[in-house]
């Protein structure tokens, strides 16, 4: 996992180039922390309910994001 988030960083993925790496979370991560699947999270993504952002065919959520959409409910 670790090594996945520094190739995004160098490669200087949008949002996720100026987050922290331990903000970074893959969906089952991010289900975790909610009490759901990653499944859950894949489909929050697509339907905007979560702010998920993809790389290639790989969706990562950054945690200060999560919890900022939540606080908005």
């Amino acid at each position: 996992m670790e090594e996945a988030i520094a190739r995004l960083l160098e490669n200087g993925i949008g949002a996720l180039r100026n987050s922290d790496p331990s903000e970074i979370l893959t969906p089952n991560e991010a289900g975790a922390i909610f009490g759901v699947s990653g499944w859950a999270m894949y489909k929050r993504a697509k339907n905007g309910t979560a702010p998920g952002h993809y790389m290639g065919k790989k969706l990562y959520f950054i945690k200060h994001e999560l919890i900022a959409a939540v606080q908005k409910l």
